[in-house]
């Protein structure tokens, strides 16, 4: 049963001191977790039978990174995109531990994200611009495009098909890949779109809206399977576990959900302490990564927190 899924799992804190989370990423291998936040640098952990690792500091990578990808192909499972809040994204190699490549963008960059296979990566800015990089020769872009709305989040489909963008006039933008032809579009929510969650089975799509609710929806045909309006305020965060089964979601209320992706019932909640501001399912395994903002009027530490089976 769905309800009885995470009855033997237990959230284990890791040791953080960066300031609010703004975005944490596991390798395509699972054994690694990597943070972003408002102070110092970038931290990894690695996970290992029977514990994880004292987090080691990406100190080359800068203190100003927002947004973090590993590379989800696994024969590149070493590679790290990391965004900065200014013009400029890093690769980062981690079996020498050093930045291979550093790449000029356009804007101000609110959202990185890799096809499928590890070719490409495409990287949204906040003043309506699209650039996505073909890692066979990431010096430039091979597509430039200026948006005519604000883009939230993007994702590639898991046949790297399709290309999905949240915009913050609650639709959600369907292209081809690789010829960018525009497709269709869903109209997702009353409010801004925020987020998109890409089924790994590649039948359902799951987005998160201003107007709190989830939207899930069929790949066969882009229409709505069910909405889940469990939240009391704007849904900023959805993801997919590694085998479908579960959708994990936040929004700036104080609670993490996990709805079973079938039927859409709330299979198990989390009460955290402040708001949730990243959370990623493990690749490998049902386990759950999430971080937060911290809240100074309560004292409360912003934390990186797994929830896993004991």
């Amino acid at each position: 049963m769905a309800a009885n899924a995470f009855q033997n799992h237990k959230e284990t804190k890791m040791h953080w001191e960066q300031g609010a989370i703004y975005d944490l990423s596991w390798s395509s291998d699972g054994g690694l977790l990597t943070a972003a936040g408002a102070k110092g640098p970038v931290r990894s952990w690695r996970l290992e039978r029977g514990g994880h690792k004292e987090g080691e500091e990406l100190k080359e990578l800068g203190s100003d990174i927002e947004r973090l990808a590993w590379c989800p192909a696994l024969q590149h499972t070493h590679t790290l995109a990391a965004a900065s809040y200014e013009k400029s994204v890093s690769l980062w190699d981690q079996r020498c531990t050093s930045v291979f490549a550093k790449l000029a963008t356009s804007g101000l960059n609110s959202d990185v994200c890799w096809s499928p296979s590890g070719k490409y990566f495409a990287v949204v800015n906040r003043e309506e611009g699209l650039e996505i990089f073909d890692m066979a020769s990431p010096q430039s872009p091979v597509v430039v495009a200026e948006l005519d709305q604000v883009v939230s989040s993007i994702r590639w489909d898991t046949s790297e098909s399709l290309l999905f963008m949240t915009t913050i006039n609650g639709t959600v933008e369907v292209y081809a890949w690789p010829s960018m032809e525009h497709l269709t579009v869903i109209s997702a929510h009353t409010a801004s779109c925020n987020i998109i969650g890409i089924d790994p089975r590649s039948k359902l799509l799951a987005t998160g809206g201003a107007d709190a609710t989830m939207g899930i929806w069929s790949t066969d045909d882009f229409s709505i399977v069910r909405t889940i309006d469990d939240y009391e305020s704007p849904l900023l965060l959805v993801h997919f576990s590694s085998d479908g089964r579960f959708i994990a979601s936040a929004s700036d209320d104080l609670a993490i959900r996990i709805h079973d992706s079938f039927s859409g019932k709330l299979a198990h909640q989390l009460a955290v302490s402040s708001m949730t501001t990243a959370l990623e399912w493990n690749p490998r395994n049902l386990m759950l990564a999430y971080g937060s903002a911290g809240s100074a009027k309560t004292s409360t530490k912003s934390t990186v927190t797994i929830l896993l089976k004991s």
